[in-house]
């Protein structure tokens, strides 16, 4: 049995009452995305959200976070970029007048990933419920400091050296942690050089495939 991360890899052994379940982490193709890594410091004020649009991502708690954010820093801008309740998240967005500093171009994919990516200094995905959430990953490979929850397999992943982690629906955290971000950039350059390295030495494709072919060996050995 394969788990996501070693939190993971407790529970299904606690609740299968087995003791044979092995971490495979998700792998990003880092190379790939190295391409949109940047110059922090142009980009210090522009944070990017990837994934679905909805409460359980806490993309509501977002837009409260940037309400509150943006009446210290009003050039600090967010593109929430995703599927799901797009046309709901708009339409907060325009009622609390932040059009200017939020903006929702549904999903993206590919090239369009990669030049959002490549345009903000911080990927931010405030959760209540994850796993092992590839889109943190697809931006650590990019080089972007991480705001997150503290929930699932994160805090085994985003610690203090490479991100900021709040509890799930503490806005005033959330504004607080992204007000940190645009006004700290060598803190910004050295959580991006952080993450890149880890997202190369631990959760790139080619490492997921070896551990994955090991755990094989292993297993073909035992039989």
């Amino acid at each position: 049995m394969l788990a996501l991360s070693d939190s993971w890899k407790k529970e299904l052994e606690s609740r299968f009452h087995i003791d044979t379940c092995r971490v495979l982490n998700n792998g990003v193709d880092t190379a790939r995305f190295h391409s949109a890594a940047a110059d922090v410091s142009t980009h210090s004020n522009s944070f990017l959200m990837l994934g679905r649009l909805g409460a359980r991502k806490g993309a509501y708690d977002l837009i409260n976070a940037v309400e509150l954010a943006v009446r210290q820093n009003p050039e600090l801008t967010v593109c929430m970029a995703g599927d799901g309740e797009v046309e709901q998240i708009r339409a907060l967005a325009a009622e609390k007048g932040l059009q200017r500093q939020i903006r929702v171009p549904g999903w993206i994919d590919g090239e369009e990933k990669l030049d959002c990516l490549k345009n903000a200094a911080v990927l931010i995905l405030p959760s209540y419920h994850e796993g092992l959430p590839v889109s943190i990953l697809e931006g650590m490979a990019a080089g972007k400091a991480i705001i997150s929850t503290s929930v699932g397999a994160i805090p085994e992943v985003i610690t203090e050296e490479n991100g900021i982690l709040v509890e799930p629906g503490d806005t005033a955290a959330l504004a607080e942690a992204m007000l940190r971000c645009s006004g700290d950039i060598k803190m910004l350059e050295a959580m991006s050089q952080s993450n890149i390295e880890k997202a190369d030495h631990t959760f790139s494709i080619r490492q997921m495939h070896e551990q994955l072919a090991a755990y094989y060996r292993q297993a073909m050995n035992h039989e």
